[in-house]
């Protein structure tokens, strides 16, 4: 009987998350809006003082980026529009290899190693775990949603930020390609 009621449980609990999933999913036009005031030049200092690792615990100073233009986009495995819009950042990263262009997983490192084994791309995904909402948060991520998009200026400016879902287009505008 208890196997039962735990089984009931998991099930309302999968269909309660992933209501809530589609809900945002299916509103997130109202994130997608970049109304929220730019992060000032302290967040771009708690970046560059960032040091975020690889699947394989290859370490990235992120201050490596200096005076490159640098895509930052946040993401989590579990989340379908990062999922969705990581085919395109990947052509993007490829077609202009001048821009660093760098995935945080929100994510644990087994978790984005087996995404990684079904969904190559081709810019580097780093381990951020915890840490990862923080960071995004100091870097105007004042709604907590994913993904979150990060354009940093070869300057060391952020130049525009996108809650939820990216396109190419979106980001060859901002980038001015």
């Amino acid at each position: 009987m208890r196997n039962v009621a735990r089984i009931v449980m998991t099930i309302l609990l999968i269909v309660v998350l992933g209501s809530g999933f589609r809900w945002l999913y299916l509103n997130r036009h109202q994130f997608l809006a970049t109304d929220t005031a730019l992060p000032d030049q302290s967040a771009v200092a708690t970046l560059w003082n960032t040091t975020l690792s690889d699947q394989k615990g290859k370490a990235y100073p992120l201050a490596q980026f200096k005076g490159k233009p640098m895509i930052l986009n946040f993401w989590a495995t579990w989340c379908e529009p990062c999922r969705d819009e990581m085919p395109e950042i990947s052509e993007l990263a490829t077609a202009h290899p001048e821009i660093a262009v760098l995935g945080v997983a929100i994510d644990e490192a087994a978790a984005v190693h087996e995404f990684i084994e079904s969904t190559p791309v081709s810019y580097p995904l780093l381990i951020a775990e915890n840490e990862g909402m923080p960071l995004a948060e100091v870097l105007g991520n004042n709604k907590g949603v994913l993904p979150y998009t990060v354009i940093v200026s070869a300057q060391g400016e952020i130049t525009h930020i996108f809650f939820g879902r990216v396109n190419r287009d979106m980001l060859q505008k901002a980038l001015k390609l």
